[in-house]
């Protein structure tokens, strides 16, 4: 009896030293004199007794960067489910008649992020699809049109960049938008003409050509190597403004950046593409914004692709943080739904969403990527969510979505080789003075916890900060 009532004892006093030891850590972590000034919010929960094993300021909002992607991915997987496909249709107005089809060609588009993307199609690939529907309708003894191939992005609307998006943010690759049509990621590369070190650096074109693109070049070249430029711009405006520097004495530089209109866009690409063919077109390619949409019940459907499925796109907007496929899942839910595939409408959906499920008391979503500053989340709105997922049809999906500590994804790096190494499943987040992670912890001894750690605001590098919260997730694993 005395020796049970002395190792219940040791037992016991493990727990409260491990407890100790975790407080201790969370006092050193808000403590650090690097992160002065920030703003912190902490939080780690278990899952099946909901004990709080860790807590700073849980209910302190603040904008987490990409760990907001959590929040759209788990209502796409959700509500649409884990196999829902987004699809694009070819519609006509017109007949076929001795090898012309005389009428108009309509591509109507569904949202479909994964049309032509990087993520799911080799360099140079990106267009197989519409050299497919150009194969098609040869085989359908179509060898021109009579008429006018229209481009249909409306489902999504034409709103344009989230509320709280910079224009520094919106103009580069990572700030690629969706609509309802999109190819290659909504990105274009620029090429620039650079010359000896101090002289402007000359624009000289783009891929996909975009005919309607102003491009103000204000970068100079430089004795560097490697691209410090900058592509400003917001959705719907032509106008871009090109800053920074870029190596000297470069015939064509490149430099990814977004297309200022998708539909647009998506108009020049078709039309390279058919002219490639020597496909002829009489009345040309043309985006139809600003044109009533047609009777598309009343048209012969020719052909009808799907993109890949909410799965597979989750999959890559988790692991590698894409903020263009998070956008996309945010506004195909409200497409689907509402028939509106646009941001405000989307913002609604989400309101509405997460309203019945977890306590949205000062929770704030603009976006579904977290480039947005205007989101306003807590820690503890992070672990609501993940919490109700466990017990989510998709949460399994979910899950496995996620990149794991030292193993995969954006956290491939994170904990590597310590007690975090393979035990952590997380999103991470990361702008200028913000980082965040937030996820899942599966411990040695076999407990299931839910975490989220969010700082902003701080002014010291980032991997100070995510050294410190690697201790926390490295102790947590350790339970």
């Amino acid at each position: 009896m005395l020796q049970r009532y002395s190792l219940l004892l040791v037992f016991l006093s493990g727990i409260w030293c491990h407890a100790q030891s975790i407080d201790s850590l969370v006092k050193n972590f808000v403590n650090n004199k690097a992160l002065s000034g920030a703003k912190i919010s902490l939080l780690a929960v278990e899952v099946s007794n909901s004990d709080t094993l860790l807590s700073y300021q849980s209910n302190l909002v603040t904008a987490p960067a990409s760990t907001t992607k959590l929040f759209s991915t788990a209502m796409a997987l959700e509500i649409l489910g884990p196999e829902y496909t987004f699809e694009t249709g070819v519609y006509t107005d017109g007949i076929i008649e001795n090898g012309t089809l005389n009428g108009d060609l309509w591509i109507r588009g569904g949202g479909d992020v994964s049309f032509g993307s990087k993520f799911f199609f080799g360099e140079g690939k990106e267009f197989e699809t519409i050299d497919r529907w150009i194969d098609s309708l040869q085989k359908m003894g179509v060898n021109a049109i009579n008429g006018t191939v229209y481009a249909d992005a409306s489902s999504f609307g034409y709103e344009g960049t989230p509320q709280g998006w910079s224009a520094w943010d919106a103009g580069n690759y990572f700030g690629a938008f969706p609509a309802g049509l999109n190819v290659y990621d909504n990105i274009a590369k620029y090429y620039f003409k650079t010359g000896k070190p101090g002289t402007k650096a000359n624009f000289i074109t783009t891929s996909p050509y975009q005919k309607n693109l102003q491009l103000t070049s204000k970068i100079v070249s430089s004795n560097i190597k490697g691209d410090h430029s900058n592509l400003q711009g917001k959705a719907y405006d032509d106008h871009r403004l090109a800053t920074g520097k870029l190596p000297a004495y470069q015939s064509s530089y490149m430099v990814k950046g977004s297309v200022a209109d998708p539909e647009d866009n998506f108009a020049e690409v078709m039309s390279a593409r058919f002219l490639l063919d020597s496909f002829p077109v009489a009345g040309g390619f043309k985006a139809s914004k600003g044109m009533r949409s047609p009777d598309y019940d009343g048209m012969q459907r020719l052909f009808l692709h799907h993109g890949r499925t909410v799965k597979e796109i989750a999959t890559w907007t988790n692991r590698k943080s894409v903020n263009f496929f998070a956008e996309g899942l945010l506004n195909g839910v409200a497409f689907k739904l509402t028939g509106k595939g646009t941001n405000a409408q989307a913002i609604q959906i989400y309101k509405q969403f997460f309203g019945a499920k977890i306590d949205t008391n000062s929770l704030l979503l603009f976006d579904g990527s977290g480039l947005s500053r205007s989101n306003r989340i807590a820690a503890s709105h992070f672990c609501d969510l993940l919490r109700y997922m466990t017990t989510s049809t998709a949460g399994d999906h979910f899950l496995e979505t996620l990149p794991i500590a030292g193993r995969s994804g954006t956290i491939s790096d994170l904990c590597k080789g310590a007690a975090g190494d393979g035990r952590v499943f997380a999103k991470s987040g990361t702008m200028t003075g913000i980082k965040s992670y937030a996820g899942y912890i599966e411990t040695i001894s076999g407990k299931k916890l839910v975490f989220a750690f969010i700082a902003s605001g701080y002014s010291c590098g980032q991997s100070t900060v995510k050294k410190q919260m690697e201790i926390l997730l490295n102790a947590l694993s350790a339970l």
